[in-house]
């Protein structure tokens, strides 16, 4: 009877290794791509916001959306320059947290979180889903970024 030693790399464990850090690898960038959608979502938003007032995307941010009621709508070019300066800074986050850079990731999160703040404050509560369900893939992409930055067992 043979006894495999657990620290010994054999071709399996070698090739289960290698998948296991592609899934990592995969959950990762998705992850982080998650910012980008949230951008694009805010300007996309806006924009059907613009053209029919009878229609609402339910992945905008809820800063603009707060903004817009304390406001009563009087300054849509306020409401443009907010979401573009969100959008950049999701952009940014997602930039970063693509390259791995785990506290960047976290403030990303963290700065949703607020967000989500605002879309509660708003009345928002299909968006405050929305944003709950975008946390928690964040947050995997997150786990998925940590793994993969600790060093692997020799």
């Amino acid at each position: 009877m043979t006894h495999s030693d657990p620290g010994i790399q054999t071709p399996s464990n070698d090739n289960l290794e290698r998948t296991k850090r592609a899934q990592l690898e995969q959950s990762a960038r998705n992850g982080s791509r998650y910012f980008f959608w949230i951008a694009f979502f805010s300007i996309f938003n806006q924009v059907m916001d613009q053209l029919s007032s009878e229609r609402r995307f339910i992945f905008g941010l809820g800063m603009p959306q707060y903004i817009d009621r304390l406001l009563e709508g009087s300054n849509p070019t306020l409401i443009w320059g907010v979401i573009i300066a969100l959008s950049i800074i999701f952009i940014l986050f997602g930039i970063f947290s693509d390259r791995r850079n785990v506290p960047i990731y976290i403030v990303g999160v963290l700065f949703y979180l607020v967000d989500m703040a605002f879309s509660i404050l708003s009345g928002d509560m299909v968006g405050t889903l929305v944003h709950v369900v975008f946390t928690v893939l964040l947050v995997m992409g997150l786990i998925a970024t940590m793994k993969l930055k600790e060093p692997s067992p020799a």
